[in-house]
């Protein structure tokens, strides 16, 4: 089953910060990588911002870690696929730290949102409107395990050969995405991309710290990555310098590398989906309010809570945005 086109190092994108370049190499490869994406200021403010916030975590006993050598996901599942979060910390072992719902966690975060050139290269994958599906970080810390190779649009059905059987949607886990397995020939149709990630290394990303595995191409396979048939799999490790950040079709095969140096790698981790989609944090209304109340227009439509072609109100669909904060009308009755 030859789903995926042959590529030389020398081919591959390299980072730069040519828009056109980027996109061009998005199409191709279905990732590129933008050189000075994020000022070095800012690097340095979400940097900081990130150790703090992740130290004081840990301290309260709240940091989130996995990773270990005796973690492996589908440990930390049920028989449906939804996650567990208590056997992450039975577990112990976690060695990599997650920082979850970086918008209630410090302004540095919320400027990174701001920035033209991640939005228009994310604009070229999802078109003119799209929300943000998570927005966290990744300390990748010594000796971390290597993540299997996988899809963030992994809950987006594919399209179905007449006459076979399809998986409901509300079926889908993140080990099950269709009714028959892998297609047994690559499939003549392909389902659009409805996610984009970006990657913004805070520290330098090699392959010795873990930089992310990428499956140049895989992006055109038209299938999910398969345990068993895609075990020796070429992968390249996404690298650069602080700054750069890595934008995908959501599509691309992609894993999280082993840091085998011996210092931690930070990166902030933003996925975008399509206006359509439910995100994977709950921002309309988790949100905090000090943050909605100084929030952008920008900001607002990339945490949902801009109407879209009436999807996504509270009660009138002509409005732009809706207001967390408003009251709501109940049950009325005449005097």
């Amino acid at each position: 089953m030859n789903y995926l086109p042959t590529w030389k190092l020398d081919d591959l994108p390299k980072p730069t910060k040519d828009l056109a370049r980027a996109r061009a190499d998005i199409n191709l490869w279905g990732y590129c990588l933008l050189k000075d994406a994020v000022p070095t200021s800012l690097v340095e403010r979400c940097r900081l911002r990130l150790r703090e916030q992740a130290a004081a975590e840990k301290e309260q006993g709240l940091a989130f870690e996995d990773g270990g050598p005796n973690q492996q996901w589908g440990d930390f599942t049920d028989n449906n696929g939804r996650v567990r979060p208590e056997a992450f910390r039975a577990k112990n072992g976690g060695i990599n730290q997650r920082v979850w719902m970086l918008v209630n966690k410090g302004q540095a975060f919320l400027d990174l949102l701001e920035l033209e050139s991640l939005n228009e290269i994310v604009g070229h994958v999802l078109g003119d409107k799209f929300i943000i599906h998570s927005y966290t970080a990744n300390i990748a810390k010594p000796g971390g395990i290597v993540m299997p190779l996988h899809i963030d649009q992994w809950w987006a059905p594919e399209p179905t050969v007449r006459g076979t059987k399809h998986l409901p949607v509300g079926s889908f886990t993140r080990e099950r995405f269709s009714a028959n397995g892998p297609p047994k020939a690559p499939p003549k149709m392909l389902a659009p991309p409805v996610v984009s990630n970006v990657l913004v290394m805070l520290d330098a990303m090699t392959k010795e710290n873990g930089g992310t595995r990428l499956v140049p191409g895989s992006h055109l396979a038209g299938r999910h990555p398969d345990k068993v048939l895609d075990a020796e799999v070429n992968t390249i490790a996404a690298e650069g310098p602080p700054g750069c950040a890595i934008v995908t079709d959501g599509r691309i095969w992609h894993g999280t590398g082993s840091n085998q140096t011996d210092i931690d790698r930070n990166a902030i981790l933003i996925t975008y989906c399509g206006p359509q989609f439910r995100p994977q944090e709950n921002y309309t209304i988790g949100t905090r309010l000090d943050v909605l109340s100084n929030a952008s227009d920008r900001l607002r439509e990339l945490l949902g809570l801009r109407v879209w072609c009436g999807y996504g109100r509270t009660g009138d669909p002509t409005v732009d945005f809706v207001d967390p904060t408003a009251e709501k009308i109940g049950e009325l009755k005449l005097d």
